[in-house]
């Protein structure tokens, strides 16, 4: 006796090609990976950024259609779909990529740059549907081995002195307490004749310890040498480790040492006090806002000018509110003020008092999701250009506020 089928129902048939739902997942990953980027973007990175969307989609798309049928022909038309999207995406991105290298007068990048694209996210989507078990195996192997790889490598690890630019009053974190450490090195200023001087600059260092060079040196061409700079110590490690482990720990290092600035200057007559000038770059500004905001309340009229460059997006108020003057810089093409969580849903606001610097270089579109994929990937690259390019600031940063804000 026969079973009577559904004519309505298609039950999988034998072929070699995954349901077209996987192919369509697989496409809008490499349409993510190489949607237009904010900085040049080397091959390798754009590689693996294309296998890791193309791969991370394949996988929550196979688990989708597990028990699923489909038709062949519409396998057929999917797969090949794909392939012709990933193609096309990869010469528009390559077309995006030489318009902005132009603008930032980078070297064009060739075919092989669309290889490199297209390889591997190819190579990850063959081996996840063909070859599930195996790419399991050796994915398996390779983070058994990262795993026990990455503590040897950083066992004998030793933190070292941050490079600071000569002539800094720096004072290293050795454990002391932050007030004392404070004390400490603006005695060491007043020693040195600094109350003396034109200026103060108290610069919030970054999460590793690092003071940008040129913004010292802007400041010394500024005030024609008159000028002294502190830094203080407050973590040693890459900044955003230093922000997800402690952001507040620039701020408290920044109050502090400007609190024992501030008590020091305020035994001269007024008149005859050095300004005081804060500045933080990165993890840094973050830093030395914090000590701006503090200062309204706690020692108001007690700084000049306040300048903050290359501050992580969403990271300080968008008004400047009470307090001395505040300006915010960012190169056109840094990604590290456009940065933030709250990428995935909108684009993300800068500070009222924001001036853009630096090479202006095109934007790309913002896409839910699309823009913070690819302004996370462009972190890569953010100190791999030229001062005034990404994430490098150059001695502009610390021209006078006036010049900056066109109001002088």
């Amino acid at each position: 006796m026969s079973v009577p089928t559904d004519p309505t129902r298609h039950p999988r048939r034998e072929t070699a090609l995954p349901h077209p739902l996987i192919a369509v997942a697989a496409a809008l990953g490499a349409v993510v990976a190489l949607w237009p980027s904010g900085l040049p973007r080397g091959p390798v990175t754009s590689g693996v950024l294309a296998a890791t969307c193309v791969g991370l989609a394949t996988v929550a798309s196979l688990a989708a259609t597990r028990h699923r049928r489909w038709r062949p022909a519409a396998a057929v038309a999917a797969t090949v779909g794909a392939a012709a999207t990933l193609i096309c995406a990869a010469l528009l991105s390559a077309s995006w990529q030489n318009a902005l290298r132009a603008d930032l007068d980078v070297a064009p990048i060739g075919i092989g740059w669309v290889a490199w694209s297209i390889i591997p996210a190819v190579v990850v989507f063959v081996a996840l549907v063909w070859l599930p078990r195996t790419t399991a195996v050796v994915a398996a192997t390779v983070t058994a081995l990262a795993a026990g790889y990455l503590p040897a490598a950083h066992a004998d690890d030793t933190p070292t002195s941050p490079r600071t630019p000569a002539g800094v009053l720096y004072e290293l974190d050795d454990g002391a307490d932050l007030r004392q450490r404070s004390d400490e090195l603006v005695s060491r200023w007043v020693q040195a004749g600094g109350l003396d001087r034109h200026a103060v600059v108290i610069a919030v260092p970054t999460g590793s310890g690092w003071v940008d060079a040129t913004a010292v040196d802007g400041y010394r061409d500024r005030f024609a040498g008159d000028v002294e700079i502190l830094a203080i110590q407050y973590a040693d490690q890459p900044s955003w480790r230093a922000f997800v482990g402690d952001r507040a720990a620039a701020g408290r290092s920044a109050i502090a040492l400007l609190r024992a600035v501030a008590d020091r200057t305020a035994t001269r007559p007024a008149g005859h006090r050095p300004e005081i000038h804060l500045y933080g770059q990165s993890l840094g500004a973050i830093g030395a806002e914090e000590a701006r905001v503090w200062a309204a309340t706690a020692r108001p009229g007690t700084i000049t000018e306040t300048l903050l460059a290359g501050v992580p997006g969403d990271s300080i108020a968008r008004e400047p509110g009470p307090g001395a003057r505040r300006i915010v810089l960012a190169n056109a093409s840094d990604p590290i003020p456009r940065w933030s969580i709250s990428l995935v849903w909108r684009p993300t606001g800068e500070p009222r008092d924001t001036v853009t610097i630096g090479r202006p270089v095109r934007r790309p579109p913002w896409l839910p999701v699309v823009g913070f994929v690819q302004t996370s990937a462009d972190l890569l690259g953010s100190l791999d250009g030229t001062p005034g390019v990404g994430h490098r600031y150059g001695t502009e940063q610390t021209s006078s506020m006036s010049s900056l804000s066109g109001d002088g």
